[in-house]
């Protein structure tokens, strides 16, 4: 069971970058092709951002894969929501809302440092099975 909650980890932490792309790849459309996509754009980061940055959590503490990775769980959760209220504060504080595109690489380099772990913690089960 352990080794599938691990396989499960490092899926769910790739598909969370990849959200993250999609994410990226949303916002240029709507910069340079059609200003629709910027309510896709936000629509997606509610959605499916959203969703993997939890499921990566609750799969990631399920994988039992140590303090410092479950750290980085809870910060990548924490650090999406306060990107995820940052253009809200546009009006009041355009300073503070900018720092939107700044957060949105620190999501992408925490997801990739996960899942670049979780890769590692795959790799290493599958050497304590075949070893057995």
């Amino acid at each position: 069971m352990a080794r599938y909650l691990t396989i499960a980890y490092a899926v769910v932490a790739y598909l969370f970058v990849a959200a993250l792309i999609v994410q990226v790849f949303l916002i240029g459309l709507a910069l340079f092709d059609d200003p629709s996509f910027r309510e896709t754009h936000r629509s997606f980061g509610f959605t499916v951002v959203g969703l993997a940055a939890l499921l990566l959590l609750i799969v990631g503490i399920l994988a039992r894969p140590g303090r410092r990775e479950v750290g980085l769980l809870v910060g990548i959760f924490i650090l999406y929501i306060v990107q995820t209220s940052l253009p809200g504060l546009q009006s009041s504080y355009p300073i503070v809302a900018a720092l939107h595109p700044v957060l949105a690489l620190g999501l992408f380099a925490m997801g990739l440092q996960v899942a670049r772990l979780a890769t590692v913690r795959v790799r290493a089960t599958r050497e304590d099975a075949t070893a057995t």
